[in-house]
């Protein structure tokens, strides 16, 4: 099983020890990398934190389905 996945408005998130949290989607305040690796995730909603064994790219799919993470590349600006 995944540590994260979407049932409906919710996330059901099963964090390092293996307590699962069902959490409101709109709760969730912050997504952030554990570390350089990114291949865990801190998830913080309603105050608290939680850590998840799976990468923050997977998890944005899930909160906000069709977001980017990386930001678009821009043109160059023209010379005039």
């Amino acid at each position: 099983m995944s540590a994260v996945r979407r049932i409906g408005n919710f996330l059901q998130v099963q964090d390092g020890d293996g307590c699962r949290h069902l959490l409101r989607v709109t709760s969730v305040q912050a997504l952030s990398d554990t570390d350089l690796m990114r291949n865990e995730t801190f998830i913080t909603a309603a105050g608290r934190t939680i850590r998840v064994t799976q990468p923050l790219d997977e998890i944005v799919e899930l909160v906000a389905p069709g977001e980017r993470t990386v930001p678009e590349q821009k043109d160059e600006a023209w010379p005039f």
